[in-house]
């Protein structure tokens, strides 16, 4: 009996361990990506540092590396935003042809879907997703 206990108190620290460590990975790792995405001089000062640090840059290096990654990260920002509305685009046209088809309360229904789900995307988009 006493075999037992001891089996399972070791499995349950073990347990509980993983856990931990599991949600401080979490929450560390929340906080660093949501640093990071949020802002745009943070990412580029980053990528900036590992290229410093993998190809042991000099400061001049450094200087014309750095507005060359600053116009890289700039015209992503630009493509984002494009395919941003693109989407956007895509998706009310195939509300609207939905709603084609659909009664008056399956309209007001849908309506309602597309509103909760505009609300969710605005929710993900203040959290950064996680990794």
């Amino acid at each position: 009996m006493k075999k037992w206990r001891l089996i399972a108190g070791v499995a349950l620290v073990f347990i509980l361990g993983v856990l931990a460590g599991s949600l401080g990975t979490h929450l560390y790792q929340r906080q660093w990506s949501e640093r990071f995405w949020k802002d745009p001089a943070a990412r580029r000062d980053v990528f900036l540092q590992r290229l410093t640090r993998e190809l042991q840059l000099t400061d001049e290096q450094q200087k014309e590396l750095k507005v060359i990654v600053e116009e890289v990260d700039q015209k992503l920002q630009a493509l984002r935003r494009e395919s941003r509305a693109e989407i956007k685009g895509v998706i009310g046209e195939s509300f609207t042809r939905m709603k084609e088809k659909l009664s008056p309360d399956q309209q007001k229904r849908l309506e309602e879907f597309k509103a909760k789900h505009e609300e969710r995307l605005k929710d993900r988009r203040k959290s950064p997703p996680p990794r």
